[in-house]
């Protein structure tokens, strides 16, 4: 369920690998910016292991964790089941909600749609499925009013969902880890109206259309875009038969279109975030493996890659931007793109060599420069393995990790140029 323990799957790969070659590409290094923690987490009343963080127009920061909170019931077994919580313009911080199971456990990321209003799904919780429960959809004002949206139940509709988007109706729409396709669960897409109306639009097969997807963007013409993090090409280098994911549109009949299956090899591979689209309709996305594949980057027997990010352009043509090589990061994240055509992301590792490294905030210009801006992340202090990071008007960054602090459950941080 916890994406976490995926991440740390993954990671555990990679932190076997050889001595560091040199950089596959001129990456600069601004050493520009410096953190400072904003909140440091216990794990307890407060949450622990943060989700990416929204930001509203006064500069208030919002987001959920996926433990800590309430530590009884069936909570007990999760090691709690998740907080939301504002971090104020002015530095209070403060817990919005505490899931109890009956609610939701293990939240996923936040939408705030500008009026008030969070929107977020949670991965398991509700008493309609045995064990972690199916998840949930809900809502929650900045004041602290939660409403129940959707419960999942398990069968036709999936279960376990993942982050949401809003669309341009304000419908809600996501992804779910599991469905009733087959004998196997492999995810759907989904859509909740604002009448309250849920309906399953795409259920995918495991195969060539995908496996495990990983959230979705709408575009102004209403096609819905994502990634599987399976699925695919079944001659992938890194898992031959079974695919290392996929980039796929769904239209508004429901209709499924593959734009890319990844190789696994130079092109990346096991692309687990969303995507971002720009103002011409390119797509952008990480692939968390694939690559750069020498030194770090590179296992004894088989290419493993350190990540990339990538485009799929308007005319449906690919490329690999970045191709990191572990001195410029490792295991990439989600991206934010800015007005002007800067896109800024992390990666969860390197920075400083292979499990050293705590991860890295980079920046990608519009003309395919990358640059790392900040890369002193650390378990003890501030922090280690970020994730996606927002920017304020002055230049500064926002973001949170996964682990780090004095209690090892994350932090909440601002870079400041």
């Amino acid at each position: 369920m916890r994406k976490a323990l995926r991440l740390s799957a993954a990671i555990a790969a990679v932190c076997v690998f050889t001595a560091l070659s040199p950089a596959q590409i001129q990456t600069t290094k601004a050493a520009s910016y410096k953190e400072k923690v904003l909140h440091a987490f216990t794990g307890g009343s407060d949450g622990g292991e943060t989700t990416d963080l929204v930001r509203d127009a006064e500069g208030n920061l919002y987001g959920a964790t996926s433990l800590g909170g309430n530590m009884s019931g069936n909570c007990s077994e999760l090691q709690g089941c998740g907080v939301v919580f504002e971090l104020s313009a002015k530095g209070k911080f403060r817990v919005l909600h505490t899931f109890d199971f009956s609610d939701g456990a293990v939240p996923n990321k936040l939408i705030y749609d500008g009026t008030g209003n969070l929107y977020g799904t949670a991965a398991g919780g509700n008493s309609a499925c045995q064990n972690q429960g199916c998840g949930v959809i809900f809502k929650l004002t900045t004041d602290g009013d939660f409403t129940l949206l959707y419960r999942f139940a398990g069968g036709s509709d999936g279960s376990n969902p993942n982050g949401l988007t809003m669309g341009a109706k304000g419908n809600l729409y996501g992804t779910t880890e599991g469905s009733i396709s087959s004998d196997e669960e492999y995810g759907e897409v989904f859509e909740l109206n604002t009448s309250g109306q849920f309906g399953v639009l795409y259920s995918f097969n495991g195969t060539t259309d995908g496996n495990s997807p990983a959230g979705v963007i709408q575009d102004s013409q209403g096609n819905l875009y994502g990634t599987t993090v399976g699925g695919g090409d079944t001659s992938c280098i890194l898992h031959k038969g079974s695919g290392c994911g996929l980039v796929y549109r769904l239209d508004t009949s429901g209709k499924e279109t593959v734009l890319y299956s990844f190789k696994g090899r130079s092109d990346g591979a096991f692309p687990n975030s969303p995507l971002i689209i720009d103002k011409a309709g390119n797509l952008y996305g990480t692939a968390s493996l694939g690559g750069y594949e020498k030194g770090i980057c590179h296992l004894p027997d088989s290419p493993v890659g350190c990540g990339t990010v990538f485009k799929i352009d308007t005319a449906g043509a690919f490329s690999a931007l970045v191709k990191f090589d572990s001195t410029d990061g490792n295991y990439p994240g989600p991206l934010t793109e800015e007005s002007d055509g800067t896109t800024f992301g992390t990666t969860v590792l390197g920075g400083k060599g292979c499990c050293e490294g705590g991860g890295v905030v980079y920046k990608l210009e519009a003309s395919g420069k990358e640059s790392v801006v900040y890369e002193d992340f650390n378990q003890k202090s501030g922090g280690q393995w970020p994730i996606k990071v927002v920017k304020d008007g002055e230049g500064n960054l926002y973001g949170a990790t996964v682990f780090g602090g004095a209690s090892d459950r994350g932090v909440i941080f601002e870079l400041t140029p």
